[in-house]
């Protein structure tokens, strides 16, 4: 990628995390990144494209940073433990600007599919391949893939809840609840 396209492109993150996506017109954007509309163009062919390249890079930091705390745990069999962890990760105030980004342009692609088929293809299956590697060794690929598929479902609504109302106390003591079950299943053997 050419040095001009990989500034334009951090600057473009940057705005996101501050700016969200739903009003986002090219104009503004280079304006404030210091280029030009068509510029933003010519390196990345639409809005469209620059979002989801924009966004394609975001999600692989946040694999990466995940990818760390993860490995962190990977000692841990207990469910409950990882699911604590990987909360406590993804409510820290440093990801809580990457959370809103991600569920805004969740929402839009959901909205315009085949503006954003790019970002769909993998926004959530990357999440949880990744936690299905984690917990495959301790519970086998495919009960590992359901499990995975329960944890990032569960953690998503109450990301989504705690976005939606302020409310990170409640939602953190349901996480709190949903991991002390895990735990307890884990110990009982079931």
């Amino acid at each position: 990628m050419p040095a001009r396209r990989d500034e334009l492109l951090e600057a473009t993150v940057r705005y996101l995390l501050e700016n969200g996506v739903a009003e986002l017109s090219l104009r503004p954007l280079a304006a404030t990144i210091g280029s030009k509309a068509r510029l933003l163009v010519y390196h990345f062919g639409s809005k469209e494209q620059l979002l989801v390249e924009a966004m394609g890079l975001i999600r692989g930091r946040a694999k990466d940073a995940l990818d760390a705390m993860m490995t962190a745990q990977a000692g841990s069999t207990d469910l409950g433990v990882l699911v604590r962890a990987l909360w406590k990760w993804s409510t820290s105030k440093q990801n809580r600007p990457y959370l809103r980004l991600f569920f805004e342009m969740h929402g839009l692609a959901l909205q315009y599919p085949r503006q954003y088929a790019s970002y769909l293809q993998g926004s959530i299956d990357s999440w949880i391949d990744l936690l299905t590697s984690t917990l495959a060794r301790a519970l086998g690929r495919a009960r590992a893939a359901t499990m995975a598929t329960l944890i990032v479902g569960v953690i998503d609504g109450l990301l989504l809840d705690a976005l939606a109302t302020g409310d990170w106390k409640r939602t953190g003591r349901a996480v709190n609840e949903f991991a002390a079950q895990l735990s307890r299943k884990r110990r009982s053997g079931r």
